[in-house]
Parts: C-alpha cells; sequence; structure tokens
C-alpha cells in the first residue's frame, strides 16, 4: 500500500512539508512496514491552469477532457502528478495560506475537477479512478487562520469522491497550524495522528478485503 503527501507550498522544505513529514511518519508506525509513503513537491512540477477545452455552456460535446480516455489535453507535468495520485491508496495534501491557497495547487484543482465533470457527462458509467480513496487535509500559515484553506481542501476531497479522513463520531479530521510548526509544535503530533487514521483506514480495508476472499 502507499501513501503520497502532496506539498502545494512553493517553499519545499517549510512547514507544509513539515507536516507531511510528521503524517507520514504516523502512517509508517501505524503500519508496521506495510505502507510505503512519498512526497511530492508541487514546485517541482509544472502545471497550467485548466484551459476550459470544451464546446459551450448550453451544449456539451465530447471533446476536451470529456473524450475518451478523459484525459486533459494540455501539455506538462499534471499527467505525471495525477497518475502518482491514482497509484496511491491514500492522499494527504498540505497547503499554506496564500491568496487563498498556492496557484499551482488552484490549477491542479481546477484540471482534476474538469476531468470529473465533463468525463461523467460523456459517460454516465464512469468511474473517477481516485474515488474512495481515504484523504488528509493540513493547512499552515504565519499567524492568520486557516479555516478558508481547509474548506477549499475538504470541499476538493469531496468533489473528487475521496473519503474525508475520520475521527470519533464521524467527524471529518484535519490540521490546522496556525502559527507554523516552530510556533505550534503540537501541530506536527496532529499531522502524525492524521497519517495514523490514514493508515488504520487502508489497514482495516485489506483485512476486510482478505476476509471476503477467505469466505
Amino acid at each position: 500500500m502507499k501513501i503520497i503527501g502532496i506539498n502545494a507550498s512553493q517553499r519545499n522544505n517549510g512547514n507544509s512539508y513539515q507536516l507531511l513529514k510528521s503524517a507520514l511518519e504516523g502512517a509508517k508506525g501505524e503500519s508496521n512496514g506495510l505502507i510505503e509513503t512519498k512526497v511530492l513537491q508541487l514546485a517541482d512540477f509544472e502545471i497550467k491552469p485548466c484551459a476550459a477545452h470544451y464546446s459551450g455552456l448550453h451544449e456539451f460535446k465530447n471533446w476536451g477532457c470529456g473524450k475518451k480516455p478523459y484525459k486533459c489535453i494540455l501539455k506538462d507535468d499534471f499527467e505525471e502528478v495525477f497518475q502518482r495520485m491514482i497509484d496511491a491508496d491514500g492522499i494527504i495534501i498540505a497547503a499554506p495560506l496564500y491568496y487563498p491557497v498556492p496557484a499551482k495547487l488552484v490549477a491542479l484543482m481546477e484540471r482534476l475537477m474538469a476531468i470529473v465533470y465533463f468525463a461523467k457527462k460523456a459517460d454516465k458509467n464512469y468511474v473517477w479512478p481516485l474515488t474512495g480513496k481515504p484523504f488528509g487535509a493540513m493547512a499552515t500559515s504565519y499567524e492568520d487562520s486557516n479555516i478558508l484553506v481547509l474548506k477549499i481542501l475538504r470541499k476538493f476531497g469531496f468533489i473528487a469522491r475521496m473519503y474525508l479522513v475520520r475521527e470519533a463520531k464521524n467527524k471529518v479530521f484535519s490540521v490546522d497550524a496556525k502559527g507554523g510548526v516552530e510556533k505550534n509544535p503540537k501541530s506536527l503530533g496532529e499531522a502524525k495522528k492524521l497519517g495514523s487514521l490514514v493508515a488504520k483506514i487502508l489497514i482495516k480495508r485489506k483485512e476486510r478485503a482478505k476476509k471476503k476472499r477467505e469466505i
């Protein structure tokens, strides 16, 4: 099993990276070596904004990302990032507060959502490849509230049909690292907990699948 952490910050080794590192450590600790982890640094990839390659507002036609094989027709690193998300069993995103989130993350979400929408328009039986994947959200800022960032990430996870990680009483669990990890070191512990929750979900799913095969 594999969990990827996506660092949406333009700084590869800043607070967002530290949160992801802690989350993935939590996942590894929970899984006893059953889970492989990897950090993707969005700053290292070229991801252009969505170019809206569709026919118009009033009549949908099967072209652009709504044409099989339902892939974005822009040429950059988007497909590589998307494929890594598909190959992963769980996904965690850490994003800093910008205006409101980094531009590359916005572009990534735009492009993914366009494929979801137009592929489904073209094919009612289309199965979105990220469906059901455990998804965790983490946000950080120097001194301002991260509520808006977390709302955006949660909404993204919901629209992308992933499973938002939950804890007791079915409450969605996210990490708000206001003040960054130096001013708010407890956030690293929260990040570790989130990674552990993602790992637990994957382990339980694997155990259930094994029992079904044995029946």
